[in-house]
């Protein structure tokens, strides 16, 4: 592997429990594995979740955008390449390529902060600029975006969180608040479209407990041939200000 540091590579194979209804890698199953490249290259750079917590610090992903143009299958493997971008004040960003056979078939932008542990406020980054061992050329030509939910957004479901739901931070994992959007669609959406484009804002933390409410809205083609469809999904603490996360897709008929 080569573990530059600047911008780190690792191999994964599609495992059994990564893959979706069309044994395809699922969307829940590659984030995982950019959440876990991401922990490893900063780990790798100093600053990985348990050098963090001695400092009295966590990271939080707060948006994320994923592009992709061919989902690997059971068995196939995957390269992943990622790198940081400099920060800027309290927010820092990192970048995912994946390639398959040598050819690149998705990319994904991310923005963090850094948290205070104890306060829950962001920390001010530009001072360390120079152990994220950023990226200067290159990376990619979009970044992560702000979601603005249509108005149309309706129920579809009730949940309380689980501990299956935990991470180590013992607050709701941001993957989970992916397979919390994945479990308000129909079998049938999943079986008839798979995903181009995926954008997910983190609002709020959610833990043990907490009531939540899943909304969706009403899928909108973007084409004459209904080949392509877009959809808004939220998850909200019945009682809460904001909701836990809001997330945008595009799907594209299979």
């Amino acid at each position: 592997m080569d573990h530059n540091k600047t911008i780190f590579t690792e191999t994964y194979k599609v495992r059994s429990t990564q893959v979706n209804l069309n044994n395809q890698l699922g969307l829940y199953g590659l984030l995982g594995m950019l959440q876990d490249i991401a922990a490893e290259h900063a780990a790798y750079l100093g600053f990985g979740y348990k050098q963090l917590v001695q400092k009295g610090f966590f990271w939080a992903l707060i948006q994320q955008k994923l592009k992709m143009n061919y989902w690997p299958q059971w068995n196939e493997r995957i390269t992943v390449k990622t790198w940081s971008l400099p920060v800027q004040g309290v927010y820092a960003f990192r970048e995912f390529e994946l390639y398959y056979n040598d050819q690149k078939i998705g990319e994904c932008a991310s923005t963090w902060i850094t948290m205070d542990i104890a306060t829950r406020r962001p920390i001010e980054l530009t001072e360390q600029q120079e152990i994220f061992h950023s990226r200067t050329d290159g990376g990619l030509n979009f970044r992560t975006e702000r979601i603005a939910l249509p108005d149309d957004m309706q129920q579809v479901n009730q949940f309380k969180v689980r501990v299956s739901d935990l991470d180590m931070n013992a607050h709701v994992n941001n993957v989970k608040y992916t397979q919390w959007a994945l479990d308000m669609m129909t079998e049938r959406n999943h079986r008839e479209f798979t995903i181009k484009e995926y954008d997910i804002n983190f609002l709020s933390e959610t833990f043990m407990g907490d009531e939540m409410q899943g909304f969706k809205s009403k899928g909108r083609y973007l084409d004459d041939a209904h080949n392509l469809v877009e959809l808004y999904h939220y998850a909200q603490k019945v009682g809460a200000s904001k909701p836990a996360f809001i997330s945008h897709w595009i799907a594209e008929r299979i």
